[in-house]
């Protein structure tokens, strides 16, 4: 998304509690705490200050937060011989809000040293953070990206919202993210570093910097001075620069544990994925170089590699693209390290940005916004997946499975633009496909009406929303996601020969290229997207596997039966030895668009391609060249012309060993085209979603014929068959379904259909509240299915219902159970109301809920 950095910073009164400072003018006394920023885990040494005394008397503590409750109202005798300090305690495990404040009132009578008396009667209040109680992102988050006033923020937070943003650099936070108790990710902290050729400008294109660049080129194409990107990646001003910035950010925003820390929104090396010769900088050159004395040793290996002649280091340069594309002897090594150096130069900043916050919050998330697919623009994603621990990407070019393959525990959201069936289709697709939250961009408010009523867009979102917050996707994530044994080769430097094999043919039209371009015409991408959809439509599940990841073992490590080439003309050495291993102890090699490994990793062509000995054991594993439209299955499956694709592959996998453990099938049998598999492993107990597949992206698909969904927006009548007889609960209907084999269900075309599958019937689920409680106390909750559970991880949902029949939101919420088991405080305030109270649970594995009563007095 594009974002208007400077017209947030006066948006709001800024007079507001940051860091260390206090919300209130000083008074007589003084109120001193560890820190102003405290975990609630356990009770807090505190201490009201005076001025020296001598005298009996009482100290008031009143303790409130931003949510209207008053925490702590206590009074305690004081006795002072010639001191200062009365030290007294707050229990921080019963904050439930991160805006807190101090008040307290010292009533004392004493004699000071002269004999004569000394009365006071003074009072000191401060303010204080209790961190957000969670340092993993366990729960689904919903971030509402437009800043609404608090009278809308009970609404959104009824709709599931518990989060905003606020942009990162600013030193200050707006009223109503505190006063709301709303959470936030830190945005745009250094976009103009990590996406300074695409971002927001006020009166100018969002890609400015791109076109000047272009029209440069455009004036003097025999110049360098067009490919030298500002600020250089690799400048080592601009990296102490934007180091010092995030630390600083940092500082500021880790007292509230935020959400995470995007370093920009829609970054890259040029202009979001758009292909472009940066960086010719010499900031960029001479670290290009010095990575190249690393990987290559010699000046002389470099030459022999790059048919080259440089007499010494200080001359290298790369090749720009005109100049490969006029090479006869198809050596584009010069260029393609050139690239595969802006790769890692992108990734190290990234890497340095993550490095820079997480020295002040270890604990943090750090990521970037508005992640483009696969390909340029340093979105090689073997790399990225190591320099982030969060990301928020539109969902282009299977760049989601490739984050989820590459890096499990990357912390993935969505951004939700529209609205409609489709788009709730999209919100759960992406949940499924391991997201952790949502990100809505509403800028015609249309959420929440000016008078606080929800707005049509709200109603519409409200149903699935309350689902996903209320449990059912905290449950997901708690759960591992399962692939069958068939592995992807992820190839970066596949692309670039193969991009290079693609437009050279087209000379300097590569110039006028943009993001889209890259999007719209890469049989490289369309190739790799129809493999998907084509296993999915088996009813299987599959990983990538990076080149660096085949290098090292992977195939072989992690059990894997099929690998598939999609297109991989270049082959380091290490990987093509680790193909023919994972062949020759047996592995079934799938091989489309030609004869892979013809270039080596630099792009330069081979004498001979590096697998043409394959199989080349007798007795080891298979090479199947493969044949028919897979290049365009992606599409014609929209069209009902998957048939010979879809039965080859079948039939293949099958060979292979590789069938769906929960088989989808029509009322033939057949897999089911259309609908998508989801396995996941909890402990002892499976879930399985199932979900209809389109194509998410059916505007580019070419003929008006393959440009609709229209093929998958009816219920299907689908039969789901287990590997053995299990019991079975439908998770979104809180029902259980008894022990099965199999059942026919009618698939809804937006919404996925989830079930648990049980060894046993799960035993019932316990509540174990006090009968009575006073307001002020803390009560202890306990929750638990009595006989245990084979599963490792339940997810509780808990509404506690005041005495009216409302909800409380801060007492309510999603808690994880380890095997079944697990217990939640309720700290009552002291102007809670009293009367009876209800504490309603329901466990999202196996749908059972309980009430149970207590009595507030």
């Amino acid at each position: 998304m594009n974002t208007d950095e400077h017209r947030l910073k006066n948006a709001w009164g800024l007079s507001v509690f940051i860091g260390v400072h206090l919300w209130f003018p000083v008074f007589a006394g003084e109120i001193v705490l560890p820190s102003t920023a405290l975990e609630r885990e356990a009770p807090v040494a505190a201490v009201y200050r005076t001025a020296r005394a001598t005298g009996k008397g009482e100290l008031r503590i009143r303790w409130s937060d931003a949510l209207g409750r008053v925490i702590e109202d206590r009074k305690m005798p004081v006795e002072l011989a010639d001191e200062t300090d009365v030290g007294f305690t707050i229990d921080l495990r019963r904050a439930v809000a991160m805006k807190n404040e101090l008040q307290a009132h010292l009533s004392l009578e004493g004699v000071n040293k002269k004999g004569a008396k000394d009365h006071r009667e003074e009072d000191a209040r401060i303010g204080f953070v209790a961190r957000p109680p969670y340092r993993t992102w366990w729960d689904y988050t919903m971030v509402m990206w437009q800043h609404y006033p608090s009278q809308s923020q009970p609404a959104l937070k009824h709709l599931g919202f518990n989060a905003s943003e606020w942009v990162g650099r600013n030193r200050n936070l707006p009223d109503f993210l505190l006063d709301n108790d709303l959470r936030w990710y830190a945005e745009n902290i250094a976009t103009d570093f990590y996406s300074e050729y695409h971002r927001y400008y006020p009166d100018r294109p969002n890609h400015w910097a791109f076109l000047q660049a272009k029209e440069l080129y455009q004036k003097d194409p025999s110049s360098l001075e067009a490919f030298k990107r500002h600020p250089s990646l690799s400048d080592p001003v601009w990296l102490q620069k934007i180091q010092d910035r995030l630390v600083e950010a940092a500082r500021i925003h880790s007292p509230y544990r935020p959400v995470f820390y995007s370093l920009g929104d829609e970054s890259g090396i040029a202009d979001l994925a758009a292909y472009w010769d940066f960086d010719f900088s010499d900031q960029s050159l001479a670290a290009m170089r010095e990575w190249l004395k690393q990987r290559y040793g010699t000046l002389a290996a470099l030459n022999r590699q790059w048919g080259t002649d440089f007499a010494s280091w200080d001359l290298v340069a790369p090749m720009t693209t005109n100049q490969a594309m006029k090479r006869t002897d198809e050596n584009y090594s010069a260029w393609a390290d050139h690239k595969e150096w802006m790769d890692i130069a992108y990734s190290r900043a990234l890497k340095m940005g993550t490095d820079a916050v997480r020295s002040v919050d270890p604990e943090a998330y750090v990521g970037i916004g508005g992640a483009q697919m696969p390909g340029w623009g340093g979105y090689d994603y073997y790399r990225i997946s190591r320099a982030l621990n969060a990301i928020e990407p539109y969902d282009i070019g299977n760049n989601i499975e490739i984050i989820r393959s590459l890096n499990p525990r990357m912390a993935v959201v969505t951004t939700a633009f529209a609205r409609g069936p489709w788009e709730k289709h999209r919100v759960w697709y992406e949940l499924l496909h391991g997201n952790r939250g949502l990100v809505v961009w509403d800028e015609k408010h249309e959420y929440v009406n000016k008078d606080g009523s929800t707005g049509p867009r709200g109603q519409e979102a409200e149903p699935y929303y309350t689902e996903l917050r209320n449990g059912i996707a905290s449950l997901l994530m708690a759960s591992e996601r399962q692939a069958d044994p068939i592995a992807i080769h992820y190839s970066q430097s596949s692309m670039r020969t193969e991009w290079m094999l693609a437009q050279r043919p087209k000379g300097e039209a590569w110039v006028k290229r943009s993001s889209s371009s890259e999007r719209r015409d890469s049989d490289f991408l369309r190739l790799r997207e129809s493999f998907c959809r084509l296993i999915e439509d088996l009813g299987l599940q599959y990983n990538f596997v990076a080149y660096g990841q085949i290098e090292q073992g992977e195939l072989l490590r992690k059990g894997y039966r099929v690998l598939i080439l999609p297109r991989s003309a270049s082959l380091s050495e290490a990987e093509a030895q680790g193909i023919r291993e994972f062949v020759h102890q047996g592995g079934v090699l799938l091989i489309d668009g030609g004869q892979p490994g013809v270039y080596d990793e630099h792009s330069r062509k081979l004498d001979k391609p590096q697998l043409a000995d394959l199989p080349g054991t007798p007795g080891a594993g298979k090479v199947f060249t493969l044949t028919g439209d897979i290049l365009n299955y992606h599409q014609n499956r929209l069209a009902g012309k998957e048939g010979a694709a879809h039965e080859m592959m079948g039939k293949l996998l099958g060979e292979a060993g590789v069938r769906p453990a929960f088989a989808v099938t029509d009322a033939s049998g057949r897999p089911v085209v259309g609908v998508e598999t989801h396995v996941f492993r909890n402990g002892g107990v499976t879930i399985v979603a199932l979900l209809s597949n389109p194509q998410l992206r059916v505007d580019e698909l070419g003929p008006p014929e393959f440009r609709s969904n229209k093929r998958f927006e009816k219920p299907q009548s689908v039969k789901l068959t287990l590997p053995a007889e299990l019991y079975a609960y439908d998770l979104r209907q809180a029902k259980p379904l008894g022990r099965k084999k199999e059942w026919t269900l009618a698939l809804d075309p937006y919404e996925p259909a989830i079930y648990a599958v049980w060894p046993e019937a799960a035993s019932p689920l316990r509540v174990l509240a006090p009968a009575r409680l006073g307001r002020g106390q803390t009560g202890r909750i306990g929750l638990s299915l009595s006989a245990g559970s084979p599963a490792a991880t339940h997810l509780f949902h808990v509404d506690v219902v005041d005495p009216s029949g409302k909800p409380v939101l801060y007492y309510s919420g999603n808690l994880l159970a380890p095997r079944g088991r697990a217990a939640k405080p309720l700290p009552l305030a002291v102007n809670d109301p009293a009367g009876k109270w209800e504490i309603r649970v329901k466990d999202l594995l196996s749908g059972q809920t309980q009430t149970s009563a207590i009595e507030v007095f």
